[in-house]
């Protein structure tokens, strides 16, 4: 596979690009924002449990896994309180709401792509490479949906979109280069990079994209439509 870190960050785009196009035209019907939140929280936590961690174990173990789960757990408190130290103390408007999260998302994202270009890069000539390339194609569409979806809502320009997709893939492009350059299987090293991002787009789902989908909605009516999103990515997957 030539120019791997090429494909990896056209990928990482298009899949952006498009999840974002989704959440445009989602985006006119703003009593449906809780149920895409919903939608999107349900199709990480899949794309993420049926796709990635397997990937990690893969190349890892059980407590490779759990110590770079945790270490993305604290990562992610980390980044919360710096994002949320900088904000207002008193009440935030909605649009300031929704660009601080949009940002912290691409924040996000953007550190769990390095570690997978990293891999990319690393195993370009085996089957690992074609199932990471296959999950950036595809993980990266509902990714798009929901780091767009309260950047529509804070009124971002076309522009700034364009932007923010292209920073966003940047790391994959980047790791895949660091990773070719190596060229060497750290199995181990790899497996706790992705496990960490794991844990920290874990704490992303849950923490700011359900949370954010229950304030617009409510509590069962969330879990329920997360649930279901869940299932359904499961079983595309595992028939795939």
């Amino acid at each position: 596979m030539t120019h791997v870190w090429l494909i990896g960050f056209i990928s990482t785009f298009a899949g952006i690009c498009v999840g974002g196009v989704i959440a445009g035209l989602i985006n006119g019907f703003k009593r449906s924002i809780g149920t895409i939140y919903a939608v999107c929280t349900g199709l990480i936590l899949g794309l993420i449990s049926f796709e990635i961690v397997p990937e990690a174990l893969q190349l890892g173990n059980w407590i490779v896994f759990i110590l770079g789960f945790l270490a993305g757990v604290f990562l992610f408190k980390l980044l919360h309180i710096g994002v949320h130290k900088n904000s207002v103390a008193t009440t935030v408007s909605h649009k300031r709401h929704n660009r601080r999260l949009g940002l912290f998302l691409a924040l996000i994202i953007s550190i769990h792509n390095l570690p997978m270009g990293i891999v990319l890069g690393t195993s370009e000539e085996s089957e690992l490479s074609i199932a990471l390339l296959q999950a950036l194609i595809f993980h990266n569409v509902p990714e798009g949906m929901i780091l767009f979806t309260p950047l529509f809502i804070a009124g971002f320009s076309a522009y700034m979109l364009f932007l923010i997709s292209i920073i966003v893939a940047v790391p994959v492009g980047l790791g895949a280069l660091i990773g070719e350059m190596i060229g060497i299987q750290n199995n181990l090293s790899w497996a706790f990079l992705i496990s960490l991002t794991v844990g920290t787009i874990y704490m992303v789902a849950i923490k700011e994209i359900l949370n954010e989908s229950i304030r617009h909605s409510s509590n069962i009516y969330s879990l329920l439509v997360a649930f279901v999103a869940f299932g359904v990515i499961g079983v595309y997957l595992i028939y795939y």
